[in-house]
């Protein structure tokens, strides 16, 4: 009996092995014939990944925005308008410093708080320099001929050569020089071809009209 035993083991050993391969061969065939008739088959990545797929990327707004994202900010003084008739305003929009009067050429955003001062549009900052009247004043270049500068702020955010997007905090309104009265304030002020123009004017307006 010992000796059959020694004889029959081996023997359904060697049986089940050899099931188990034919049972792999077989699998492998019929994954082959699968593939092999769905030639046009893709997987779901496949799909998802596939050449129609458009990426979602994040797109940049090209219209000028104010430089301040606060609401309670409101215009203090407006820009000096050389063509205009109202004797009232034109007078309201005089810089009174010391003896000295002088046109306003940007407008004077004020608050009840400091509030944080953001680039209109994307650009470069091209320089930062102090001023006796503004303080500090930051200078950014959005193309060849359009400029926005940025006066009586403090802890600045940026340096020269820095390239800012567009609504990205660039420093903090500060206290007048030229009045008391107001507890914070920010100078802005709009260049286009070396001309001062008018900031409340172009807050509906796109980059592109300023090339």
């Amino acid at each position: 009996m010992e000796r059959y035993s020694k004889i029959l083991l081996p023997t359904l050993y060697l049986g089940v092995i050899a099931v188990m391969v034919m049972s792999v061969i077989l699998v492998l065939s019929g994954i082959k014939s699968f593939i092999s008739e769905k030639p046009n088959y893709q997987w779901t990545l496949d799909n998802v990944f596939d050449e129609a797929t458009l990426p979602v990327a994040k797109e940049s707004s090209e219209n000028i925005i104010r430089p301040y994202v606060v609401s309670d900010v409101k215009v203090y003084k407006y820009f000096y308008d050389f063509e205009s008739e109202d004797e009232k305003k034109q007078m309201e929009s005089l810089i009174v410093y010391g003896d000295t009067y002088m046109q306003n050429t940007g407008v004077d955003y004020s608050g009840n708080e400091d509030f944080d001062v953001v680039s209109v549009l994307d650009g470069q900052v091209v320089s930062i320099k102090d001023n006796e009247v503004y303080g500090k004043v930051i200078t950014v270049k959005h193309n060849d001929n359009l400029l926005s500068v940025y006066s009586n702020v403090k802890d600045v955010l940026v340096s020269v050569g820095y390239n800012v997007s567009q609504g990205e905090i660039i420093a903090t309104s500060d206290k007048s020089k030229l009045d008391n009265s107001v507890n914070s304030m920010l100078h802005f002020e709009v260049y286009y071809k070396d001309e001062a123009i008018d900031p409340e004017q172009l807050y509906t307006l796109s980059v592109s009209e300023f090339e």
